[in-house]
């Protein structure tokens, strides 16, 4: 993997740790339960699980969708709030 390769991963997994902080945070201010947030998700992740992006190559749309929708998923597993059943 080339240095430059590496270096954006690692910017964009601290923009994913920040994220997940301040919603964290977030969350916890508006006292949201761990229910809630996971409904909250849910409701999202049924969107990019069905996002059709325009492009000439369907497989294509479905890689993207699918991309998102695990992206979400590992996102949604960094700001559980800690102590809450899962």
């Amino acid at each position: 993997m080339e240095v430059a390769t590496i270096k954006l991963h690692a910017r964009i997994l601290a923009i994913e740790y920040f994220l997940a902080e301040a919603f964290r945070m977030i969350y916890g201010l508006a006292r949201f339960s761990q229910e809630e947030i996971d409904a909250s998700h849910r409701e999202l992740r049924d969107v990019l699980r069905t996002l059709r992006v325009p492009s000439d190559d369907p497989a294509i749309s479905d890689l993207i969708a699918a991309e998102l929708e695990e992206a979400h998923t590992r996102l949604l597993g960094m700001i559980r709030v800690p102590g809450e059943d899962r």
